[in-house]
């Protein structure tokens, strides 16, 4: 734990040992509560007053203020207590003991680079969990349709093979491969690829060799 010089030196006055005096808390360096009244008596602080200026007891809501001196210097502070910031059932005395704490630390110089425990609940917020964000799942693209009109290939197809019925090789094969495919998919043929990448590379060249048949004939 760093600690500033500031303190380093008010503690080495007191001739306190910063691993008993000090601890970390949320994000702040606080002194626990027996070490900040003991410093107050060694240093001299004289508590002058202790005012209630907000008593809500029925909703837990208490602010005292604190007027304090050391020599010749005076600090007016505050300690509040509320359901925010208190989970106890004595708000009194717990605004009471912020008040006191906040002034005595503000009298010794040290207010600021360190903090009473219980002003820390005060103002700090307690951190937050950590929450891990969810992977982005990227979404694969669509594949562009490798056929812009897959019905006129299939009709183009069909029409080569009844013209070309002597062909038993393509008589064959658009029985045995194309033909289950063209009833399941109503002539889709970009959901062939899916199942078949040999196949779907079969089809794009017939699909070309078609075209040009059909072209040369007209």
């Amino acid at each position: 734990m760093s600690i500033n010089p500031v303190v380093e030196k008010v503690l080495k006055e007191l001739k306190f040992n910063p691993d008993d005096c000090l601890w970390k808390k949320h994000s702040a360096i606080c002194m626990k509560h027996r070490y900040i009244e003991i410093a107050g008596q060694e240093k001299g602080v004289l508590i002058q007053s202790l005012d209630e200026v907000v008593k809500d007891s029925a909703n837990g809501v208490v602010a005292i203020k604190c007027t304090a001196s050391l020599g010749k210097t005076k600090v007016i502070t505050y300690g509040e207590a509320s359901p925010k910031n208190n989970t106890n059932s004595y708000p009194f005395a717990m605004a009471e003991k912020r008040a006191i704490d906040r002034a005595i630390l503000k009298l010794i110089g040290i207010h600021g680079f360190v903090y009473s425990e219980d002003e820390v609940e005060e103002n700090f917020e307690k951190p937050q969990p950590v929450v891990k964000a969810k992977p982005i799942t990227k979404t694969k693209p669509k594949p562009k349709p490798v056929f812009k009109d897959p019905n006129e290939f299939v009709n183009a197809f069909k029409k080569i093979i009844t013209t070309e019925s002597k062909n038993a090789k393509n008589q064959k094969f658009f029985e045995d491969k194309i033909q289950p495919y063209l009833s399941k998919y109503e002539g889709d043929l970009n959901q062939l690829e899916s199942h078949s990448k040999t196949l779907h590379e079969k089809l794009q060249q017939h699909y070309t060799d078609s075209k040009a048949t059909i072209n040369n004939r007209k």
